[in-house]
């Protein structure tokens, strides 16, 4: 034990040391430069964890894991547990917390035992003139037994975060807890136990005697706790940390512990497996914190009406040093930090931005110094000879709409020179559809506002359809059989059929649709 606690200390005086160095470089850091710390020394960490565990069933002869509600069922451990972590900087921090542990395991008993000396002869109306009592004799034939121990846990640890790309990077603790059981309960839910007595002084076997306790039984249920004693663990977890946001950090990770203390009671505290209660009927008491080893080493031999019991002496110690080896997830939350937009929000912010400049661009349309090119993407059913477009030609026009949508293409009030703003890419990719697909031809529109005499807007809304034109084939390489130019003024009927939204109306450069020819 003692030898256990130096190895405890030794570990936290190493992470210690560390922490104050750290400690110790950010202060003469802080206070020589004198700028605002922009670390969140706060951690709120909730995670839960299951995995596999050591038990006591499978270190006994006759037991191995038996079935419970139809599942078959190993050695298992789950966990829940709540911490807050001081981080001394961006890397280190140490963190306390709580945490609930549920074992659980189920066994399948096909076992023998002696009680020795488990009842006088006078206690069933034998005449006893010996000083010997009778041994309580019992054999089991798949019985099942379920444990399940909850308990309290208290870590104190040591914590290592580092995150590569500012987002996503690894976790470590190490450090030691303690574990607290808090309660333990074994609970018979099958099978069958035979109940027999030796008398050695008569050297008789007493069985099928139902009126003496001697007999058969199916097991239908009863449950037994055991008062189990705390130990200190081992603990360390490694894993990543991916960040959802920068206030709240996702954590998958594997976990293991190990306990230095014996959490079974000590021998003094130990109950029979099975023993005569205060009414003179048999209990079953269950495994975890019995004397099992010493019951089972005694074990008998009944052949042929031969009868014999082997005292023989006990073998080892019965101890249970708690292993624990399994998953965690969970989230670590961050309190003092600002929760980042998320890209939804992002989007709706910005199209929000978008809708109110648009508005004010729209109220002062003319005396703006800029004008816009609207896309609309027109998406015609037929050909123009009237045919019904193949799914195909549907999906490819499609695409070049979508790529058309997201062109930016401004004039300059009175002016027929394009200025592209954002949207080379999208320019490219429309016209690679456009040179692989001759079937589509882009009607481009011109326009102008109300302002000025309508030969100088005509003049004008022709230059800035020509201008669009040849961005896509002089710069592009678009063939000029698939550009159909057309310009409009204020005046022409057109200019309201085509855009019947007055807001537009007064606030456009040129219109750009498409129509698919045979």
């Amino acid at each position: 034990m003692k030898k256990q606690l130096i190895l405890i200390g030794l570990i936290l005086a190493f992470f210690t040391t560390g922490y104050c160095q750290e400690i110790e470089d950010n202060m003469v850091t802080e206070q020589d430069s004198m700028v605002v710390d922009s670390v969140c020394h706060h951690r709120v960490n909730i995670r839960f964890g299951a995995g596999f565990t050591n038990d006591i069933y499978h270190r006994i002869p006759g037991i191995k894991n038996g079935v419970w509600k139809g599942i078959y069922i190993h050695p298992n451990v789950h966990l829940l547990e709540l911490g807050y972590t001081y981080m001394f900087n961006q890397n280190w921090g140490l963190g306390i917390g709580v945490g609930v542990n549920k074992f659980s395991a189920c066994a399948n008993m096909n076992i023998h035992g002696v009680v020795v000396d488990s009842q006088d002869p006078a206690d069933y109306n034998q005449a006893s003139i010996h000083n010997t009592n009778v041994d309580l004799l019992f054999e089991t034939k798949n019985l099942m037994e379920r444990q399940v121990v909850w308990a309290i846990e208290v870590p104190l640890t040591a914590q290592f975060e580092k995150k590569f790309d500012g987002r996503n990077g690894i976790y470590a603790q190490l450090g030691v807890k303690g574990y607290f059981p808090i309660m333990n309960r074994s609970r018979l839910t099958d099978g069958i136990i035979t109940y027999m007595g030796w008398d050695e002084y008569y050297n008789v076997l007493y069985h099928d005697m139902p009126n003496h306790g001697y007999y058969t039984a199916e097991v239908d249920g009863g449950s037994h706790s055991t008062k189990l004693r705390c130990s200190i663990d081992l603990q360390a977890d490694f894993g990543g940390v991916f960040t959802i946001n920068n206030k709240v950090d996702a954590y998958v990770g594997l976990f293991a512990s190990y306990g230095f203390l014996n959490i079974l009671p000590k021998g003094e505290n130990k109950h029979n497996l099975m023993e005569y209660d205060d009414n003179g009927q048999i209990q079953y008491n269950g495994i975890m914190g019995s004397n099992i080893f010493e019951t089972l080493d005694r074990g008998y031999i009944a052949e042929a009406g031969k009868t014999n019991i082997d005292r023989q002496d006990v073998i080892g110690n019965f101890k249970w040093h708690y292993l624990q080896v399994g998953v965690k997830v969970g989230i670590h939350i961050k309190p003092c930090g600002q929760v980042e937009e998320s890209a939804r929000k992002k989007f709706y912010r910005k199209m929000t931005e978008a809708a109110e400049k648009y508005l004010e661009d729209t109220c002062n349309a003319c005396d703006k110094h800029t004008e816009y090119i609207y896309i609309v993407p027109v998406c015609p059913e037929t050909t123009e000879s009237g045919e019904k477009l193949t799914p195909k030609e549907k999906k490819e026009m499609s695409d070049l709409a979508d790529d058309l949508e997201k062109i930016k293409i401004l004039f300059d009030l009175d002016k027929d020179v394009p200025k592209i703003n954002e949207s080379g890419d999208y320019i490219d990719k429309a016209a690679k559809k456009l040179k692989s697909n001759k079937k589509f031809i882009l009607v481009i529109e011109g326009y102008t506002c109300k302002l000025g005499p309508e030969e100088h807007n005509r003049d004008l809304a022709q230059r800035r359809a020509e201008s669009i034109k040849r961005l896509f084939v002089e710069e592009k390489g678009v063939d000029p059989a698939q550009l159909e130019l057309h310009t409009y003024t204020s005046s022409d009927p057109e200019n309201a059929n085509n855009i019947t939204d007055p807001a537009l109306e007064e606030h456009r450069a040129a219109i750009i649709s498409i129509k698919v020819a045979r």
